[in-house]
Parts: structure tokens; sequence; C-alpha cells
């Protein structure tokens, strides 16, 4: 995809793309369905921000005019199955990973669990996600992950949904935690696979898909490549997706909005239901945009208030008020770049804002330097929160 140049005459345009991952998207969908497609990018070098800044495109995708109709066909039935899609899909909105609060001793506080579960329902969110990476899952004894499950579906008492998460690299053990939050009465599970070796596909299939098969529950995949050592491909998200009727969501935790997009394509048009949730709270405009379902994102521990307006904005139709808010958070993105695991920064960030008087964590955690800790302050002040 080089710099613009005219139409050829034996081309029509049914397409233009407002950025390039999108052009690659609807190159694949129209490429799966034998058309064949030549993409034009309009960036000139030197200038390609002020063209699209000024324009709104990308570039444009191109076919024979012989494909022309059912080219504009193809595209128009995809583009109405993400509307479908987004009305009728089980879990969207925003959906706080929580932390799992300390006391000074690294006990559970179960009265500082409980109020923060409060303070993030009022913000507006949609479901909460006890127990995943932000919850500090992998620290806690079994005894510990089912107590709490069933404090946070006590708690919660149906306001909004909760979605438990089922992380073990042991399938046996995935499977007991998915029954107990069944039996608990929570409303969905988060598989992660394996993560101490690297699973190839198969292992993947076998662990998520025994999940699946054991309970009755939704089961979300939990797609985190820095945590598992590669990332699940859209093919193997839509293998399950069909094999399993359960199999109703995807959290995508990974830097890369052409990944979602291709897992929103292949499995959205054949299962509406399935949610597709991003990780970081800085792709959350661009997986609405392309037919997602909303966001999964640490940062709504200490400020649920602004991914809901995002998101409501956004279902609202107001997409000039949802962008405005996305840009004036862009410098959080920042977050992962601190030096300690992001459920740290978060906790020392609730402890900033005067959310929690401490930001305990267990070992081997480290706190962050003072270093980092001013610059934490300074992102969040930057961000308007301080």
């Amino acid at each position: 995809m080089g710099e613009w140049l005219p139409k050829p005459r034996d081309h029509a345009r049914v397409f233009q793309a407002g950025s390039e991952s999108e052009a690659a998207l609807v190159q694949r969908i129209l490429e799966e369905a034998g058309v064949p497609v030549l993409v034009r990018s309009r960036q000139v070098p030197g200038y390609a921000e002020v063209i699209r800044g000024a324009s709104g495109i990308w570039g444009d995708v191109l076919v024979p005019l012989a494909y022309e109709d059912a080219a504009r066909r193809y595209i128009a039935d995809y583009l109405r199955q993400m509307r479908e899609a987004g009305r009728v899909s089980r879990f969207g909105g925003i959906i706080p990973p929580l932390v799992t609060l300390f006391d000074r001793q690294g006990r559970i506080d179960e009265e500082a669990n409980l109020a923060h579960l409060d303070f993030i329902i009022a913000g507006g969110v949609h479901a909460v996600f006890p127990l995943g990476s932000t919850g500090e899952a992998m620290h806690l004894s079994g005894d510990e992950r089912r107590a709490f499950a069933r404090l946070v579906v006590q708690h919660v008492d149906g306001r909004v949904p909760v979605l438990v998460g089922c992380l073990s690299t042991s399938t046996d053990e995935a499977v007991a935690l998915a029954r107990h939050a069944e039996e608990t009465g929570a409303d969905g599970v988060l598989v992660i696979p394996p993560y101490y070796w690297t699973p190839n596909d198969r292992a993947i299939e076998t662990h998520i898909g025994a999940v699946a098969a054991a309970v009755r529950l939704p089961v979300l995949i939990y797609n985190f490549p820095a945590v598992v050592g590669r990332s699940i491909p859209a093919p193997l998200v839509a293998r399950l997706a069909s094999a399993y009727d359960s199999v109703l969501g995807i959290k995508e935790t990974v830097d890369s909005i052409s990944h979602i997009h291709e897992v929103i394509a292949r499995v959205k048009p054949a299962k509406p239901a399935f949610s597709v949730l991003c990780g970081y709270e800085f792709h959350l405009l661009n997986t609405l945009l392309s037919g997602g379902d909303g966001a999964i994102p640490a940062v709504a521990n200490f400020a649920p208030e602004p991914p809901v307006a995002i998101y409501e904005h956004w279902r609202a139709g107001r997409l000039d008020e949802a962008a405005a808010v996305m840009r004036a958070r862009l410098e959080l993105a920042m977050l992962y770049q601190l030096d300690a695991p992001l459920f740290v920064v978060i906790k020392e960030a609730m402890a900033m804002l005067g959310r929690i008087p401490h930001a305990a964590v267990r070992a081997p955690s480290p706190a962050l330097s003072d270093e980092h800790r001013a610059r934490l302050r300074g992102l969040l002040a930057s961000a308007g929160l301080l």
C-alpha cells in the first residue's frame, strides 16, 4: 500500500477507509468472497497526517468494474451484520477487572473490597470481572479465590453481571473453578489458556473446550499473549465459538486493533451474541466503531466514569463527544510503561486518588519506584484526575 495514485479506469471505488487496518479488513472480506481487490493509500510522504486529518480518509478499496455490485453488496451485508451484532451481544459496555484489596498484613480485606464494588457500580459500569490478572488471581489460593468469588456475587446481588476469572495452568482446576462460579451464581466465566508453557492450538482448544463443556454459564476466552506467550489466532476463536454454544465472548488484551478486527469479522456474522471486548482502554473507541462491544479496562478501577462516558456517547451516536473524552485520556496509555505490574500501578493510582488508604500487594510484586510514582502522579494530573 504505497502513496496515492489515480484510480485505474477499469476499477470502481467501493469503500473509503479511515485507516489502514479498516482497509485491510474490507480487503479480507472481499477476497474471501472471491472478489479481486486493489487497495490504494492516499498518503503522500511527509503529508500523510495532513491529508488524513483534512479528509478523514486513509485510502480507497477498488475492485474491477465487473465486481462492483457484488462488492458493494458484500460490504453492506457485513456492516449491517455488525450493527445488528452490537444490539444482541450477551456482554457489552465497560467491565472493570477488579483489583483484590488486601490489608497491611496481606490478607483479603472484605470491607475494602465491598466498598470498592459499590464505588465501581456507582460509576455506571455494565458488569464486573473479579479474579483476573488485575485481581492478582495468581497470588491467591484456591480457597481464597472461591471465597472471593462468592463475596463478589453476593454483594453485587444482581446489580450488574459478574464474570468470574478461572485462570489456571491446569484444565482440571479451571473446570473446578468454573463449576464453583456457576454454583455461586456468577453470570459467566473467563478462561485463559495455560500460561506456564506456550500452548499450541490443540492445547488451547482442549483447555477452553473442557470448561465450556463442563458448565452452562457463558464462557469468555481471555487472550493475553504477554502472559501466555502467544496470541489466540482468530480462526481458532471462530472454531471455539462454533463448536460450543456457551463460548460467547473474548477479552482481547492485545495491542493490535487488526487482530480485534479479524475476530469481529470471522465470528460476529455467524454468532452475533459473541462479545468482543478490548483489554486496553485506548482501543475502546476503535473496537466499538468496528463492531465490537466494549472494554475490560483496568483503569476503570480508579476512574470508571470516563470509559463509561465514551461507551454511552458511542451508543447514542455522539461520536465527537466520545472521541473528545478518549483524547483527554490518551496519556494514560503510558501507565503500561511504569516499572511494575499493572495491578501495582492501579492500586498506587487508587491510593493517590484517595480511593484506598494503601496500595498493598502480595510478594513478590515490587512497589513503584519514587521516580515512577512521580510519573504516575503526572499522568493522573494530565488526564484531569488529580
